[in-house]
């Protein structure tokens, strides 16, 4: 075990009567790492989450939280352990202070350190001017801000978040990553899971995750690697509408917002196809694979890449 592996999980799986949440699902995260855990509502994040947390614990498999053995020791594991959930978990009718000094007690953080602490994270996050109001009248994006420096109050060296930034505006989207950034450049092994694709291009390692599994997993440069396709990009006016003009023989054509993206077969030089075809008021290119493309390509054509 090497000792920048702050968390280590092997082969873990998790049923639920007939249903299969996870499925040999094995992790590695060093430290000062993000890892993106990414996929679909029912992918098996959560449970991956709650798991990696040890709020629940797997069918099998093996977990190791900063040397600690997660599943026999987990009150070991949890001292290692910086955990955020989906919703909101804090106390509403507390302020924001007195929600982060009751997490620093419930966590064993030393009384004369609590104050520097706060005021670290207040500051960071932008919330230090808000420190006396209510918790539950906070803005969305506030919420999961204090939510955050509630797990990161008793600096710990794992830190998991399950989706924090659903339904959060962009601006608090970024100023959230930037208190990530922060931690994970001191040391912090982060897991974070999203359905934000854009979200998970920020990550160190991206995980690619469909029904319990693990399906790719990398840097966004090794996955961008895996589709043996050539991915085409058509923009113009109203294009969504010309889908079915383009025949089977180039490929599968998915909508990408306002642009389309065709998978055509590898050297197929079927750009000059394309532009033949719908003439110069469409704009036709070879780009590089987005997540999305790479996420399609795979669930697509069941396959499946370490």
């Amino acid at each position: 075990m090497l000792d920048s592996e702050l968390i280590i999980s092997e082969n873990i799986s998790k049923s639920f009567g007939d249903n299969h949440a996870l499925v040999d699902f094995s992790l590695k995260v060093k430290q000062g790492e993000i890892s993106g855990i990414v996929g679909p509502d029912g992918a098996g994040k959560t449970t991956a989450m709650r798991i990696l947390s040890t709020v629940s614990y797997p069918d099998n498999g093996s977990l190791y939280i900063n040397g600690v053995n997660a599943l026999k020791d987990y009150r070991g594991a949890r001292k290692s352990i910086g955990y955020m959930s989906q919703k909101f978990g804090l106390y509403g009718d507390m302020s924001v202070e007195e929600n982060i000094n009751f997490f620093a007690d419930l966590q064993g953080v030393p009384y004369k350190e609590i104050s520097k602490r706060r005021q670290m994270l207040l500051t960071a996050s932008g919330m230090f001017k808000f420190s006396s109001r209510l918790a539950g009248r906070l803005s969305g994006g506030m919420k999961q801000k204090l939510a955050l420096c509630c797990a990161l109050i008793h600096e710990p060296k794992v830190l998991i978040l399950d989706e924090p930034t659903n339904g959060v505006d962009p601006v608090s989207r970024r100023e959230f990553w930037q208190i990530l950034n922060r931690f994970a450049s001191d040391g912090t092994a982060i897991v974070y899971a999203t359905s934000y694709l854009d979200e998970a291009e920020r990550c160190n390692t991206i995980n690619l995750m469909d029904k319990g599994k693990i399906i790719a997993s990398g840097s966004l440069e090794h996955l961008q690697e895996i589709p043996n396709i050539d991915i085409i990009e058509i923009k113009g006016e109203k294009v969504r509408n010309i889908m079915c003009d383009i025949p089977e023989k180039y490929g599968k054509v998915w909508s990408f917002g306002s642009t389309l993206h065709l998978h055509a077969n590898k050297n197929s030089n079927a750009v000059h196809g394309i532009q033949s075809l719908l003439g110069e008021k469409y704009s036709i290119s070879l780009i590089k694979p987005t997540l999305e493309d790479i996420f399609t390509y795979l669930t697509f054509n069941g396959a499946a890449h370490e």
